[in-house]
Protein backbone atom coordinates (compact mmCIF):
# COMPACT_ATOMS: atom_id res chain seq x y z
CA UNK A 1 0.00 0.00 0.00
CA UNK A 2 1.04 3.73 -0.41
CA UNK A 3 1.30 6.83 1.68
CA UNK A 4 0.04 9.75 -0.60
CA UNK A 5 0.79 12.53 1.59
CA UNK A 6 -1.80 15.54 0.59
CA UNK A 7 -0.34 19.03 2.34
CA UNK A 8 -2.47 22.50 2.24
CA UNK A 9 -0.92 25.19 3.45
CA UNK A 10 -2.84 28.36 3.98
CA UNK A 11 -1.74 31.53 5.52
CA UNK A 12 -4.02 33.93 7.16
CA UNK A 13 -3.08 36.85 6.94
CA UNK A 14 -3.05 39.09 10.31
CA UNK A 15 -2.41 42.46 8.60
CA UNK A 16 -2.49 43.89 4.79
CA UNK A 17 -0.16 42.87 2.34
CA UNK A 18 2.09 40.56 4.07
CA UNK A 19 5.29 39.07 3.30
CA UNK A 20 3.76 35.87 2.56
CA UNK A 21 5.81 33.45 -0.35
CA UNK A 22 3.85 30.87 1.25
CA UNK A 23 0.19 31.41 0.96
CA UNK A 24 -1.74 29.49 -1.54
CA UNK A 25 -3.41 25.62 -1.50
CA UNK A 26 0.13 23.00 -1.88
CA UNK A 27 0.04 19.44 -2.46
CA UNK A 28 2.32 16.69 -3.26
CA UNK A 29 2.71 12.61 -2.43
CA UNK A 30 4.60 10.73 -0.72
CA UNK A 31 4.93 6.93 -2.08
CA UNK A 32 5.50 4.06 0.72
CA UNK A 33 4.13 0.80 1.46
CA UNK A 34 1.73 2.34 3.89
CA UNK A 35 -2.17 3.90 3.16
CA UNK A 36 -3.26 7.05 2.11
CA UNK A 37 -2.51 9.88 4.87
CA UNK A 38 -4.23 13.55 4.69
CA UNK A 39 -2.01 16.07 5.96
CA UNK A 40 -3.32 19.55 6.95
CA UNK A 41 -1.56 23.09 8.03
CA UNK A 42 -2.52 26.27 8.49
CA UNK A 43 -0.15 29.11 9.29
CA UNK A 44 -1.66 31.28 11.34
CA UNK A 45 1.02 34.41 12.25
CA UNK A 46 4.41 35.57 11.03
CA UNK A 47 5.89 37.93 12.91
CA UNK A 48 9.75 39.32 12.83
CA UNK A 49 11.76 35.82 12.31
CA UNK A 50 8.95 33.32 14.35
CA UNK A 51 6.27 31.60 12.83
CA UNK A 52 3.54 30.15 14.50
CA UNK A 53 1.51 27.27 12.35
CA UNK A 54 -1.47 24.51 13.47
CA UNK A 55 -1.45 21.13 11.57
CA UNK A 56 -5.08 19.68 12.04
CA UNK A 57 -4.50 16.40 10.06
CA UNK A 58 -3.06 14.17 10.74
CA UNK A 59 -2.87 14.95 14.26
CA UNK A 60 -4.24 18.63 15.92
CA UNK A 61 -0.48 20.56 17.36
CA UNK A 62 0.87 23.93 16.73
CA UNK A 63 4.56 24.38 14.87
CA UNK A 64 6.77 26.77 15.15
CA UNK A 65 9.67 28.33 13.22
CA UNK A 66 11.77 30.41 15.56
CA UNK A 67 14.57 31.66 12.87
CA UNK A 68 12.44 32.55 9.71
CA UNK A 69 14.56 34.20 7.38
CA UNK A 70 12.49 34.73 4.07
CA UNK A 71 13.27 31.66 2.32
CA UNK A 72 13.98 28.74 4.24
CA UNK A 73 11.16 27.39 6.19
CA UNK A 74 11.42 25.32 9.37
CA UNK A 75 8.52 24.12 11.30
CA UNK A 76 8.86 22.18 14.58
CA UNK A 77 6.51 20.79 17.14
CA UNK A 78 7.77 21.36 20.91
CA UNK A 79 7.18 18.98 23.78
CA UNK A 80 5.41 21.66 26.13
CA UNK A 81 2.55 22.47 23.26
CA UNK A 82 2.33 19.07 22.63
CA UNK A 83 1.22 18.78 26.29
CA UNK A 84 -1.23 21.85 26.35
CA UNK A 85 -2.71 20.27 23.28
CA UNK A 86 -3.37 16.79 24.63
CA UNK A 87 -4.96 18.58 28.02
CA UNK A 88 -7.12 20.62 25.18
CA UNK A 89 -8.26 17.35 23.14
CA UNK A 90 -9.11 15.60 26.53
CA UNK A 91 -11.16 17.86 27.80
CA UNK A 92 -13.12 18.46 24.73
CA UNK A 93 -13.41 14.13 24.69
CA UNK A 94 -10.95 13.82 21.48
CA UNK A 95 -8.49 11.99 23.26
CA UNK A 96 -9.02 8.95 25.97
CA UNK A 97 -7.56 9.74 29.27
CA UNK A 98 -6.67 6.18 30.11
CA UNK A 99 -4.42 6.57 27.03
CA UNK A 100 -1.41 8.42 26.80
CA UNK A 101 0.12 10.29 23.63
CA UNK A 102 3.53 9.97 23.51
CA UNK A 103 5.02 12.95 21.96
CA UNK A 104 7.04 12.45 18.83
CA UNK A 105 8.15 15.21 17.29
CA UNK A 106 6.57 16.66 13.96
CA UNK A 107 8.92 19.23 11.61
CA UNK A 108 8.17 20.16 8.22
CA UNK A 109 11.68 21.92 6.66
CA UNK A 110 12.27 23.44 3.01
CA UNK A 111 12.44 25.96 0.80
CA UNK A 112 10.78 27.80 -1.90
CA UNK A 113 12.03 27.53 -5.67
CA UNK A 114 12.36 30.44 -7.76
CA UNK A 115 9.41 30.20 -9.84
CA UNK A 116 7.42 30.31 -6.31
CA UNK A 117 5.17 27.21 -7.44
CA UNK A 118 7.22 24.52 -6.08
CA UNK A 119 7.90 23.78 -2.32
CA UNK A 120 10.97 21.29 -1.56
CA UNK A 121 12.05 19.85 1.92
CA UNK A 122 11.88 16.91 4.01
CA UNK A 123 8.53 16.24 6.58
CA UNK A 124 9.16 13.87 9.69
CA UNK A 125 6.35 12.18 10.80
CA UNK A 126 6.16 9.37 12.93
CA UNK A 127 9.91 9.13 13.31
CA UNK A 128 10.16 8.66 9.73
CA UNK A 129 11.38 11.29 7.43
CA UNK A 130 9.75 11.52 3.82
CA UNK A 131 11.05 13.95 1.10
CA UNK A 132 8.69 16.42 -0.07
CA UNK A 133 8.05 17.63 -3.64
CA UNK A 134 4.95 20.53 -3.07
CA UNK A 135 3.05 22.63 -6.41
CA UNK A 136 0.96 25.05 -5.77
CA UNK A 137 -2.61 24.51 -6.59
CA UNK A 138 -3.44 27.46 -8.39
CA UNK A 139 -2.66 28.65 -11.94
CA UNK A 140 1.25 29.85 -12.47
CA UNK A 141 1.99 33.17 -11.30
CA UNK A 142 3.83 35.28 -13.50
CA UNK A 143 5.46 38.41 -12.65
CA UNK A 144 7.02 39.88 -16.21
CA UNK A 145 8.19 43.09 -14.78
CA UNK A 146 10.81 41.08 -12.51
CA UNK A 147 14.35 41.72 -13.21
CA UNK A 148 16.75 38.83 -13.80
CA UNK A 149 20.51 38.40 -13.89
CA UNK A 150 22.75 39.46 -14.94
CA UNK A 151 22.09 43.25 -13.91
CA UNK A 152 23.29 46.10 -16.41
CA UNK A 153 24.62 47.63 -13.00
CA UNK A 154 27.35 47.28 -9.74
CA UNK A 155 25.23 45.93 -6.84
CA UNK A 156 26.83 45.19 -3.62
CA UNK A 157 25.79 43.31 -0.31
CA UNK A 158 26.77 45.73 2.60
CA UNK A 159 25.65 45.67 6.21
CA UNK A 160 26.23 48.40 8.85
CA UNK A 161 25.40 48.80 12.76
CA UNK A 162 22.81 51.02 14.09
CA UNK A 163 25.02 51.58 17.75
CA UNK A 164 22.36 53.86 19.49
CA UNK A 165 19.94 50.87 19.43
CA UNK A 166 22.85 47.69 18.86
CA UNK A 167 21.41 46.38 15.81
CA UNK A 168 22.72 44.96 12.51
CA UNK A 169 21.57 46.30 9.29
CA UNK A 170 21.61 43.92 6.53
CA UNK A 171 20.61 45.31 2.70
CA UNK A 172 21.87 45.90 -1.19
CA UNK A 173 23.20 48.26 -2.57
CA UNK A 174 22.88 49.22 -6.39
CA UNK A 175 25.02 51.62 -8.48
CA UNK A 176 24.59 52.44 -12.35
CA UNK A 177 28.38 51.93 -12.63
CA UNK A 178 31.51 51.70 -10.25
CA UNK A 179 32.39 54.86 -12.04
CA UNK A 180 31.19 58.66 -11.42
CA UNK A 181 29.24 59.28 -8.76
CA UNK A 182 25.57 59.30 -7.80
CA UNK A 183 22.01 60.25 -6.06
CA UNK A 184 21.06 57.56 -4.06
CA UNK A 185 17.84 56.34 -2.25
CA UNK A 186 17.10 54.31 0.87
CA UNK A 187 13.91 52.18 0.19
CA UNK A 188 11.88 52.60 3.39
CA UNK A 189 8.98 49.32 4.20
CA UNK A 190 5.90 50.05 5.85
CA UNK A 191 4.09 48.48 9.21
CA UNK A 192 4.76 44.72 8.18
CA UNK A 193 8.62 43.91 8.23
CA UNK A 194 9.81 42.71 5.07
CA UNK A 195 12.96 41.39 3.35
CA UNK A 196 14.99 43.90 1.02
CA UNK A 197 13.39 42.63 -1.90
CA UNK A 198 9.76 43.48 -0.52
CA UNK A 199 8.17 40.12 -0.92
CA UNK A 200 4.45 40.50 -0.56
CA UNK A 201 1.91 38.61 -2.38
CA UNK A 202 4.47 37.06 -4.64
CA UNK A 203 5.87 40.37 -5.67
CA UNK A 204 9.06 42.04 -5.11
CA UNK A 205 8.64 45.68 -5.35
CA UNK A 206 11.60 47.02 -3.86
CA UNK A 207 13.79 44.72 -6.35
CA UNK A 208 11.75 45.71 -8.89
CA UNK A 209 11.45 49.67 -7.64
CA UNK A 210 15.44 49.44 -7.15
CA UNK A 211 16.16 47.84 -10.68
CA UNK A 212 14.20 50.71 -12.60
CA UNK A 213 15.98 53.24 -10.76
CA UNK A 214 19.48 52.27 -11.28
CA UNK A 215 18.67 51.87 -14.56
CA UNK A 216 17.90 55.29 -14.51
CA UNK A 217 20.77 56.69 -12.97
CA UNK A 218 20.14 56.50 -9.27
CA UNK A 219 21.84 54.52 -6.58
CA UNK A 220 19.53 52.58 -4.21
CA UNK A 221 20.11 51.16 -1.30
CA UNK A 222 17.17 48.46 0.02
CA UNK A 223 17.57 46.61 3.13
CA UNK A 224 16.46 43.67 5.45
CA UNK A 225 13.44 45.09 8.10
CA UNK A 226 14.97 44.47 11.75
CA UNK A 227 14.25 40.87 12.59
CA UNK A 228 14.27 39.80 9.01
CA UNK A 229 16.86 38.32 6.72
CA UNK A 230 20.25 39.17 7.80
CA UNK A 231 18.93 41.99 9.66
CA UNK A 232 18.84 41.87 13.45
CA UNK A 233 16.53 43.04 16.22
CA UNK A 234 12.70 42.91 16.44
CA UNK A 235 10.58 44.65 14.44
CA UNK A 236 7.51 44.89 16.45
CA UNK A 237 9.55 45.99 19.53
CA UNK A 238 10.69 48.68 17.78
CA UNK A 239 9.01 52.04 17.21
CA UNK A 240 8.44 53.84 13.86
CA UNK A 241 11.38 56.45 15.86
CA UNK A 242 13.70 53.36 15.94
CA UNK A 243 13.17 52.77 12.70
CA UNK A 244 14.14 56.36 11.47
CA UNK A 245 17.15 56.07 13.51
CA UNK A 246 18.08 53.10 10.81
CA UNK A 247 17.71 55.77 8.37
CA UNK A 248 19.82 57.91 10.01
CA UNK A 249 22.81 54.99 10.38
CA UNK A 250 21.90 54.17 6.39
CA UNK A 251 22.61 58.12 5.79
CA UNK A 252 25.64 57.83 7.26
CA UNK A 253 27.08 54.97 6.16
CA UNK A 254 26.00 56.48 2.39
CA UNK A 255 27.77 59.70 3.03
CA UNK A 256 31.12 57.39 3.61
CA UNK A 257 30.70 56.03 0.38
CA UNK A 258 32.86 57.62 -2.88
CA UNK A 259 30.72 56.47 -5.47
CA UNK A 260 27.87 58.36 -3.77
CA UNK A 261 26.91 62.59 -3.97
CA UNK A 262 26.49 63.26 -0.68
CA UNK A 263 24.21 66.46 -1.13
CA UNK A 264 21.69 63.82 -2.72
CA UNK A 265 20.79 61.12 -0.42
CA UNK A 266 17.07 60.99 -0.10
CA UNK A 267 14.66 58.41 0.75
CA UNK A 268 11.47 56.69 -0.67
CA UNK A 269 9.20 55.59 2.22
CA UNK A 270 5.97 53.26 1.32
CA UNK A 271 2.63 53.92 3.77
CA UNK A 272 4.46 53.92 7.14
CA UNK A 273 7.97 53.78 5.60
CA UNK A 274 6.81 57.37 4.64
CA UNK A 275 6.16 58.64 7.96
CA UNK A 276 9.45 56.96 9.04
CA UNK A 277 11.36 59.11 6.26
CA UNK A 278 9.61 61.96 7.64
CA UNK A 279 10.55 61.39 11.30
CA UNK A 280 14.02 60.67 10.14
CA UNK A 281 14.31 64.50 7.92
CA UNK A 282 13.29 66.42 10.88
CA UNK A 283 16.38 64.89 13.11
CA UNK A 284 18.35 65.64 9.89
CA UNK A 285 18.98 67.89 7.41
CA UNK A 286 21.53 66.28 5.93
CA UNK A 287 18.34 64.11 3.68
CA UNK A 288 18.44 66.20 0.52
CA UNK A 289 14.84 65.20 -0.72
CA UNK A 290 11.79 62.12 0.28
CA UNK A 291 9.04 60.64 -1.74
CA UNK A 292 5.96 59.57 -0.16
CA UNK A 293 4.15 56.28 -1.60
CA UNK A 294 0.56 55.91 -0.05
CA UNK A 295 1.77 57.89 2.86
CA UNK A 296 -1.08 58.55 5.43
CA UNK A 297 -1.40 62.07 6.70
CA UNK A 298 -4.31 61.62 9.35
CA UNK A 299 -3.99 60.29 12.47
CA UNK A 300 -3.17 56.90 12.41
CA UNK A 301 -5.95 55.94 14.69
CA UNK A 302 -8.45 57.42 11.62
CA UNK A 303 -6.21 55.85 9.08
CA UNK A 304 -7.55 52.07 10.64
CA UNK A 305 -10.96 53.03 11.45
CA UNK A 306 -11.41 53.85 7.90
CA UNK A 307 -9.87 50.83 6.41
CA UNK A 308 -12.00 48.21 8.68
CA UNK A 309 -15.13 50.00 7.52
CA UNK A 310 -14.11 50.23 3.92
CA UNK A 311 -13.65 46.30 3.81
CA UNK A 312 -16.98 46.40 5.67
CA UNK A 313 -18.26 47.98 2.72
CA UNK A 314 -17.03 46.14 0.09
CA UNK A 315 -17.82 42.51 1.97
CA UNK A 316 -14.18 41.73 2.71
CA UNK A 317 -15.32 41.49 6.42
CA UNK A 318 -18.54 40.50 7.73
CA UNK A 319 -20.75 43.06 10.05
CA UNK A 320 -20.85 40.82 12.94
CA UNK A 321 -16.66 40.72 12.24
CA UNK A 322 -16.48 44.53 12.09
CA UNK A 323 -18.61 44.69 15.47
CA UNK A 324 -16.30 42.43 17.25
CA UNK A 325 -13.24 44.25 15.94
CA UNK A 326 -14.72 47.78 17.06
CA UNK A 327 -15.34 45.84 20.75
CA UNK A 328 -12.01 44.79 21.24
CA UNK A 329 -10.22 48.13 19.46
CA UNK A 330 -12.58 50.32 21.45
CA UNK A 331 -11.53 48.94 24.66
CA UNK A 332 -7.49 48.80 23.78
CA UNK A 333 -8.09 52.78 23.01
CA UNK A 334 -9.70 52.74 26.90
CA UNK A 335 -6.96 51.32 28.59
CA UNK A 336 -4.71 53.43 26.25
CA UNK A 337 -5.59 56.84 27.79
CA UNK A 338 -5.83 55.77 30.72
CA UNK A 339 -2.18 53.89 31.27
CA UNK A 340 0.33 54.49 28.32
CA UNK A 341 3.03 52.93 28.30
CA UNK A 342 2.99 51.66 31.71
CA UNK A 343 3.62 47.93 32.99
CA UNK A 344 -0.13 48.65 34.00
CA UNK A 345 -1.44 49.40 30.76
CA UNK A 346 0.25 45.57 29.71
CA UNK A 347 -1.13 43.58 32.01
CA UNK A 348 -4.84 45.33 31.58
CA UNK A 349 -4.63 44.46 28.04
CA UNK A 350 -3.16 41.21 28.36
CA UNK A 351 -6.09 40.74 30.89
CA UNK A 352 -8.41 42.04 28.41
CA UNK A 353 -7.29 39.60 25.35
CA UNK A 354 -8.11 36.03 27.80
CA UNK A 355 -11.63 37.98 28.54
CA UNK A 356 -12.03 38.66 24.57
CA UNK A 357 -11.14 35.18 23.79
CA UNK A 358 -13.63 33.75 25.70
CA UNK A 359 -16.05 35.72 25.13
CA UNK A 360 -15.53 35.41 21.03
CA UNK A 361 -15.93 31.82 21.65
CA UNK A 362 -18.73 31.90 23.49
CA UNK A 363 -20.31 33.26 19.86
CA UNK A 364 -19.31 30.72 17.40
CA UNK A 365 -19.81 27.26 16.42
CA UNK A 366 -18.75 24.27 19.28
CA UNK A 367 -16.82 22.63 16.82
CA UNK A 368 -13.63 21.72 18.76
CA UNK A 369 -11.23 22.11 15.62
CA UNK A 370 -12.99 25.49 14.38
CA UNK A 371 -13.01 26.88 17.82
CA UNK A 372 -8.73 25.81 18.19
CA UNK A 373 -7.89 27.60 14.25
CA UNK A 374 -10.08 30.87 15.92
CA UNK A 375 -8.22 30.68 18.97
CA UNK A 376 -4.84 31.15 17.04
CA UNK A 377 -5.93 33.54 14.74
CA UNK A 378 -7.64 35.69 17.18
CA UNK A 379 -4.94 35.45 20.01
CA UNK A 380 -2.30 36.62 16.91
CA UNK A 381 -4.36 39.55 16.09
CA UNK A 382 -5.38 40.86 19.29
CA UNK A 383 -1.15 40.54 19.99
CA UNK A 384 -0.40 42.50 16.79
CA UNK A 385 -2.55 45.00 18.64
CA UNK A 386 -0.89 45.28 21.98
CA UNK A 387 3.19 45.27 20.22
CA UNK A 388 5.27 48.43 21.46
CA UNK A 389 4.76 49.26 17.46
CA UNK A 390 1.38 49.05 16.85
CA UNK A 391 0.23 50.81 20.22
CA UNK A 392 3.17 53.75 19.25
CA UNK A 393 0.69 54.11 15.98
CA UNK A 394 -2.26 53.98 17.55
CA UNK A 395 -1.40 57.44 18.89
CA UNK A 396 0.59 58.58 15.97
CA UNK A 397 -0.36 61.33 14.11
CA UNK A 398 2.20 61.83 10.83
CA UNK A 399 1.59 65.95 10.37
CA UNK A 400 3.71 66.03 13.72
CA UNK A 401 6.52 65.35 11.62
CA UNK A 402 5.70 66.12 8.33
CA UNK A 403 5.13 69.90 9.09
CA UNK A 404 9.24 70.05 9.97
CA UNK A 405 10.61 68.42 6.77
CA UNK A 406 11.98 71.81 4.55
CA UNK A 407 13.54 69.31 2.17
CA UNK A 408 11.98 68.93 -1.40
CA UNK A 409 8.73 65.81 -1.28
CA UNK A 410 6.98 64.31 -3.74
CA UNK A 411 3.35 62.90 -2.35
CA UNK A 412 2.20 60.17 -4.66
CA UNK A 413 -0.66 58.12 -4.29
CA UNK A 414 -2.64 55.75 -6.03
CA UNK A 415 -7.13 56.36 -6.89
CA UNK A 416 -7.76 52.85 -5.69
CA UNK A 417 -6.00 53.32 -2.40
CA UNK A 418 -8.07 51.41 0.38
CA UNK A 419 -5.80 51.21 3.07
CA UNK A 420 -4.44 54.83 2.72
CA UNK A 421 -7.07 56.61 1.00
CA UNK A 422 -5.93 59.17 -1.38
CA UNK A 423 -7.89 62.61 -1.16
CA UNK A 424 -8.49 62.89 2.38
CA UNK A 425 -4.62 61.65 3.68
CA UNK A 426 -3.01 63.36 0.90
CA UNK A 427 -4.87 67.04 1.62
CA UNK A 428 -3.30 66.08 5.19
CA UNK A 429 -0.30 66.00 3.83
CA UNK A 430 -0.53 69.08 1.91
CA UNK A 431 -1.36 71.58 5.07
CA UNK A 432 1.77 69.86 6.85
CA UNK A 433 4.18 70.95 4.16
CA UNK A 434 2.58 74.21 4.12
CA UNK A 435 2.66 74.51 7.75
CA UNK A 436 6.20 73.59 7.44
CA UNK A 437 6.95 76.64 5.11
CA UNK A 438 8.33 73.61 2.66
CA UNK A 439 8.41 75.23 -0.82
CA UNK A 440 9.27 72.93 -3.30
CA UNK A 441 6.72 70.08 -3.04
CA UNK A 442 4.28 67.85 -4.88
CA UNK A 443 1.16 66.06 -4.50
CA UNK A 444 -0.16 63.62 -7.12
CA UNK A 445 -2.70 61.09 -7.16
CA UNK A 446 -2.13 58.37 -9.88
CA UNK A 447 -5.56 57.21 -11.34
CA UNK A 448 -6.59 53.63 -11.33
CA UNK A 449 -3.61 52.58 -8.57
CA UNK A 450 -3.72 50.55 -5.37
CA UNK A 451 -2.02 50.66 -2.07
CA UNK A 452 0.85 48.77 -3.44
CA UNK A 453 0.80 50.90 -7.14
CA UNK A 454 -0.40 48.26 -9.24
CA UNK A 455 -3.26 49.42 -12.00
CA UNK A 456 -6.24 47.65 -10.67
CA UNK A 457 -9.86 48.45 -10.49
CA UNK A 458 -10.96 47.67 -7.16
CA UNK A 459 -8.17 48.01 -4.89
CA UNK A 460 -8.88 44.86 -2.87
CA UNK A 461 -6.62 42.57 -1.01
CA UNK A 462 -8.08 39.96 -3.02
CA UNK A 463 -7.56 41.53 -6.41
CA UNK A 464 -4.44 42.59 -5.69
CA UNK A 465 -3.12 38.55 -5.32
CA UNK A 466 -4.00 38.06 -9.12
CA UNK A 467 -2.54 41.07 -10.68
CA UNK A 468 0.77 40.16 -12.75
CA UNK A 469 2.11 43.99 -12.65
CA UNK A 470 4.38 44.75 -9.51
CA UNK A 471 4.58 48.30 -9.88
CA UNK A 472 2.87 50.40 -12.40
CA UNK A 473 5.09 52.02 -15.29
CA UNK A 474 3.58 55.46 -14.91
CA UNK A 475 4.58 55.19 -10.80
CA UNK A 476 8.02 54.14 -11.66
CA UNK A 477 8.51 56.98 -14.67
CA UNK A 478 6.93 59.75 -11.80
CA UNK A 479 9.26 58.92 -8.90
CA UNK A 480 12.20 58.62 -11.66
CA UNK A 481 11.50 61.97 -13.03
CA UNK A 482 11.32 63.68 -9.78
CA UNK A 483 14.52 62.28 -8.51
CA UNK A 484 16.35 63.18 -11.38
CA UNK A 485 15.10 66.77 -11.52
CA UNK A 486 15.99 67.23 -8.08
CA UNK A 487 19.54 66.49 -8.36
CA UNK A 488 20.33 67.26 -11.67
CA UNK A 489 22.37 70.23 -10.64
Amino acid sequence: MRYILILDLVLLSLVSFPQDFKTGTWKGKILTPESMIKVHLNIVEQRDTIVHAVLFEPTTCLLYDSCFYGNDLNLKSSKKDWAIRNENLRKKGLLNDNKAAVYQEIRLSGSLADNKNQFNGELLLEGKIFPIELFRDSKPIFRPQEPQRPYPYYCEDVQIRNKKDSIVLAGTLTIPSKEGKFPVVILQGGSVPTNRDGDSNHHKSFLTLADYLTRNGIAVLRYDSRGIGRSSGNFYKSTPLNLAGDLLAWRMYLGSREEITNNKIGMIGHSEGGMVAAMAASQCPDFNFIVMLGTPGLPLRDVFEKQTKLKLEIGEIKPEQYESQQKETQKIYEMMKLNLGSKVMMDSLMRFKKTFIHQYFDSIANDPMTRYKAEMLYLGIIDLKINPHNLYNLNANPVDYIEKVNCPVLSLSGSNDRMVTSKDNQEAIRQALISAGNKDYQIIELEGLNHSFQECKKGTIDEALTIEQTFSPKALDTITNWILEHTKK
